[in-house]
């Protein structure tokens, strides 16, 4: 099983200034299929990323039916030749191909926020509050994302409820309390929200309920700050060991959210790893990624 990157050749067709010789050379162009070129990037050590080249639209498009499919046998063998399973097509590209890896519900960067909450915390908007004078509200916290760094987060705060409580943690926060001094209340009511400052969602919780206040939404990859009308996108921004693997050029012909996601499934896949560990291994790191109006938004 392979993993490849379907980019776009950038030859564009050689025209003469001559039009009569324009037409008589595009008419037998047109039976000749275009050129599939197949390379490959080391991404670790016996892991290989292929980078396959197919024309422009524009080019495959002026091919006539025996040129198309010439061109697509190409395409197939080197798709088959290589063992490829999943591919991602640069954009162009979909206007003649599809069957394109389906990037999964929800994706890596979403579960990864979850576990590693504190970190945003760390970045805009978020650093600069006086979390001391606020309440905190947590819905559908499990387990595992409540780790140490975030409890180290929340006994900051003047409070601390926690809704769709999980009986299991009850030894948890009982020692969280003790510990900190930091009163938690739970519920099951999201009436709550009134009362709160910052709502950490991590899971979609069909509720729509008035709030005035920072949410970080774990499952859409946001932050919403009501307050100033802005929208925090929360992204992987590719750290230098990933751009001189893969160029500067060749990343930005991707959007970067489905190019992390897909990057992240292979090696996932294909080293039997964690997130947190592909994350390291590929040089991806959580960071807002945009700002945006609320106005705008909707």
């Amino acid at each position: 099983m392979a993993y490849a990157l379907v980019l776009t050749s950038e030859k564009a067709i050689k025209k003469s200034r001559f039009f009569l010789l324009n037409k008589i050379s595009g008419f037998f162009r047109g039976f000749i299929p275009a050129t599939v070129h197949v390379s490959f990037i080391g991404i670790d050590e016996n892991l290989f990323l292929y980078i396959i080249t197919m024309p422009p639209p524009e080019v495959y498009l002026s091919k006539n039916r025996i040129g198309k499919n010439g061109t697509l046998k190409k395409w197939m063998s080197a798709v088959k030749n290589n063992n490829i399973e999943h591919y991602l097509l640069e954009r162009p590209l979909k206007e003649y191909m599809n069957g394109e890896w389906p990037m999964e519900k929800g994706g890596c960067l979403a579960e990864s926020i979850r576990k590693n909450v504190h970190l945003l915390f760390l970045m805009e908007p978020l650093k600069e509050l006086e979390v001391q004078t606020m309440t905190v509200t947590l819905s559908g916290a499990k387990k595992e994302y409540l780790k140490s760094e975030l409890m180290s987060v929340l006994k900051n705060f003047k409070m601390v409820n926690v809704i769709a409580y999980d009986s299991d943690l009850n030894s948890l926060w009982d020692e969280f309390m003790a510990e900190t001094g930091v009163p938690v209340c739970i519920s099951e009511d999201f009436g709550v929200l009134s009362r709160t400052d910052i709502w950490i969602s991590f899971e979609d919780t069909g509720v729509n309920h008035p709030f005035n206040g920072i949410k970080v939404d774990t499952r859409e990859r946001k932050i919403v700050n009501p307050e100033f009308n802005k929208q925090y996108r929360i992204g992987y921004s590719f750290q230098r060991k990933l751009l001189k693997k893969l160029g500067i050029r060749l990343v930005q012909r991707f959007d970067n959210y489905v190019l992390s996601e897909f990057l992240l499934h292979m090696l996932i896949n294909m080293k039997n790893i964690e997130i947190s560990e592909a994350e390291v291994l590929l040089g991806v790191k959580i960071s807002i990624m945009s700002v945006e109006s609320l106005s705008l938004c909707s």
